[in-house]
């Protein structure tokens, strides 16, 4: 019996030691496999990047950042201009880390002009004659670590810094740099369009009437191929002749006596005007002498608020100055569309009693049919609730050139403040940007798309409470259940 026991408790030990070499073997096979499969793909992967890696690339960004558009693929593809850009700052693999944003983006220009587009990189420091080369008339300043987009003589600087919005709440409450969009494609593109251009629209801002700033609306209207400039009315005797259309921005006081012949004669040999103006950047202001020149044109600005009492509308339970309004069908949109602009703190706009038969003016943006205005500003003081105007067209075909003018209440469609948080995609700045294309007569309204970035913020903070019961979650409980989890596999897998 013993004999017997003897001999099965070898073969038990010989089973073993062959189960535990097998085992050994798997592993060392299985490790093996792993560092042979890795040299593999270290092999391909440096192959494949040697030959084809200029040729084929995916974008797998989010947003897309790195691929160009359908917009700027159409308008590079009808380019019969060569345009050379230039990286003022050496190509190492270290500003390609830095420039990720730019310079796949300024492969994808080259590859889809047809041989048009040429990008290069040179830093100045080591080869400063760049400066004189790209600019021999020395017409702008180049800086190191900018772009410069180049056709014949004309050229346009861009500054990477200006391709990016920031999250101004996340830097004030926790010192954070928090990207919200980047506007390299919509900036490079309308550079593009601007230096390849034969003839550029000028759009003037009047100064001297306490009017706002306008970098984002500079910013705007480059990029779709405009050129902007100031434009100081004390002592002018004219507007100047390569004016397409004159902007009066938030002004905080009224223009002068002299100002009104200066601009009325401008719209009668067919100029065309925008006029912004709300409640809250010039309260109680009645704006007499500039209303003298659009009673012209048969509008009014008038001294009143609006209030949207229909809550539909109302982006708040308490208050009807912050409000969505609606683009009826006209001049500037083929169908009605409701609730497509949100306007605040709106000045209303009425037509004057000018009742000219060449005259016609329109809706441009209203408010639902149950607004008030407020005259002064003064709630106790409402007129009968009805539809009310954010903003009106006039067109006036009584001069040998037809002149149109568009007065808008409110800034939530051009103030610095309000593209900068919300972007140069918001549908306002959109709505903005068509607005002027058509006055000045450029046909194309498609705008390339700014790209923005997902935003991983918490809409709402979690009550302390809860905030306690995650931690507990986070830290202890989870935590033991994968250790007691491990503990029942390492038991189980130890006994088959």
């Amino acid at each position: 019996m013993s004999r017997i026991k003897q001999n099965n408790d070898e073969e038990i030990q010989v089973e073993k030691k062959s189960v535990d070499k097998r085992a050994n073997s798997m592993k060392f096979f299985s490790v093996g496999s792993v560092f042979v499969i890795i040299a593999i793909l270290l092999v391909v992967n440096i192959l494949f990047d040697s030959v084809l890696g200029n040729t084929l690339k995916w974008d797998f960004s989010s947003m897309q950042t790195n691929s160009l558009s359908s917009v700027s693929k159409g308008i590079i593809s009808k380019l019969d201009k060569d345009v050379e850009i230039v990286g003022l700052f050496a190509r190492t693999s270290d500003t390609e880390s830095t420039y990720k944003d730019f310079i796949p983006l300024l492969d994808e220009y080259a590859k889809y002009s047809d041989g048009h587009i040429t990008v290069r990189y040179v830093d100045p420091n080591v080869y400063p004659s760049i400066s004189t080369e790209l600019d021999p008339n020395k017409t702008i300043t180049i800086t190191a670590n900018t772009f410069v987009v180049k056709c014949g003589d004309k050229l346009r600087v861009i500054n990477p810094a200006d391709c990016y919005t920031y999250d101004e709440q996340a830097y004030y409450y926790s010192g954070q740099t928090v990207i919200q969009s980047v506007s390299t494609e919509l900036k490079f593109t309308g550079a593009i369009s601007s230096v390849t251009s034969d003839t550029v629209s000028k759009v003037y801002f009047t100064s001297g009437h306490g009017e706002a700033t306008h970098a984002q609306l500079d910013t705007l209207l480059n990029n779709n191929g405009f050129e902007t400039a100031d434009l100081t009315t004390r002592d002018l005797t004219v507007i100047p002749d390569d004016c397409s259309l004159l902007i009066v921005n938030l002004p905080t006081s009224d223009i002068s006596t002299d100002d009104i012949p200066l601009i009325s004669n401008y719209l009668q040999t067919g100029g065309n005007l925008i006029v912004i103006s709300d409640y809250s950047s010039a309260t109680d202001q009645a704006f007499t002498n500039l209303n003298e020149v659009l009673h012209t044109m048969n509008l009014n600005l008038t001294n009143s608020r609006i209030c949207e009492n229909d809550m539909n509308y109302r982006i708040q339970a308490t208050t009807g100055y912050g409000s969505y309004a609606i683009v009826p069908a006209g001049t500037f949109s083929s169908s009605e569309a409701d609730k497509a602009i949100f306007a605040a703190y709106g000045r209303a706009v009425t037509a004057y009693d000018n009742p000219k038969s060449y005259i016609t003016t329109e809706p441009l943006i209203t408010t639902s049919a149950n607004a008030v205005l407020e005259d002064k500003g003064d709630p106790s003081s409402i007129g009968t609730a009805g539809t009310q105007n954010f903003a009106m067209y006039s067109k006036n075909s009584g001069g040998k050139t037809d002149s149109e003018a568009v007065v808008i209440g409110t800034s939530y469609l051009t103030s610095d403040a309000y593209i900068s948080a919300y972007s140069l995609n918001d549908q306002n700045v959109v709505f903005f940007s068509t607005v002027v294309k058509q006055l000045v007569g450029i046909d194309n309204t498609v705008q390339v798309p700014v790209k923005e970035y997902p935003n991983y913020t918490f809409t709402s903070t979690p009550s302390a409470s809860v905030q306690g019961f995650l931690s507990v979650v986070l830290i202890a409980i989870l935590p033991l259940a994968f250790v007691i989890t491990g503990i029942v596999v390492y038991k189980k897998r130890k006994h088959l």
